[in-house]
């Protein structure tokens, strides 16, 4: 029991490779994770967005509206028997359009 001092220096090392190695394969897949999950979160706001503007419109008569979701602007409009919502996204300008 003499020889037992803890951790080498090449242990040391080692352990400091993976833990980096593990670190920045992480950090990008956790962050294309967030980004997708983010454009999921958007296009079901836009969805829900264009239920509400379904029944505006056969409870009103719209043709036409916008709808602000957290910071998020979606406008919609009826077009050809359906609707068409549009926002903007990290992405770029999406739209949805649902016609039956």
């Amino acid at each position: 029991m003499n020889d037992e001092r803890g951790y080498s220096w090449p242990e040391a090392m080692l352990s400091l490779i993976v833990v980096s190695v593990v670190w920045l394969l992480l950090i990008p897949a956790a962050d294309r994770m967030t980004l997708k999950m983010d454009e999921r979160r958007l296009a079901a706001q836009a969805a829900s967005v264009a239920a509400d503007a379904a029944d505006a419109h056969l409870a009103y008569g719209e043709s036409a509206g916008h709808h602000l979701i957290d910071g998020t602007r979606f406008d919609w409009w009826m077009e050809r028997g359906g609707v068409c919502v549009s926002y903007r996204s990290l992405s770029g300008e999406e739209s949805l359009c649902i016609i039956p």
